[in-house]
């Protein structure tokens, strides 16, 4: 398996069982698993290791520093340690005209937004896996529009 094949491998196998998107008890355990073999299998010296000793050698080498998030991180762009109920969006500007009486005075005011957020039908897949028909719910964009 080429260094390609490994990545995609890891990356599909990390998002199905992140915690932040899979909620079943064992799955952190699992992505921790999964996180560690990748990091001996991308790394040519340490497979030399695992290959020869198994991950008693690896230990006495020192190999492992890294944790599960941070390999998380490396590939996603961060967001590894975020707590699993915790869905920020980023920060939105919006200009907004207000007069100095209105700051003064503590004037609130109400802002509908619309923003997209991930289908619930097909989990933001756009359909059923090798599926030709598209999700009826977001018409196969994998995102709907809230607000």
């Amino acid at each position: 398996m080429h260094s390609g094949e490994l990545k995609k491998a890891y990356r599909k196998m990390a998002l199905k069982y992140h915690p932040d998107k899979n909620e079943d008890p064992g799955a952190e355990e699992k992505f921790k698993q999964i996180a560690s073999a990748y990091e001996v299998l991308a790394d040519e010296e340490k497979r030399k290791l695992y290959d020869k000793g198994g991950e008693e050698a690896l230990k006495e080498s020192g190999g492992g520093g890294h944790d599960a998030y941070d390999i998380f991180d490396m590939f996603f762009g961060g967001g590894g340690r975020r707590g699993k109920r915790e869905n920020r969006t980023k920060d939105m500007i919006y200009p907004l005209k207000v007069s100095l009486d209105d700051l003064y005075n503590g004037r609130v005011s109400k802002l509908a937004v619309q923003r997209n957020i991930i289908c619930d039908e097909c989990k933001g897949k756009g359909g059923k896996e090798g599926a030709v028909v598209h999700c009826e719910e977001c018409n196969g964009q994998g995102v709907v529009v809230s607000g």
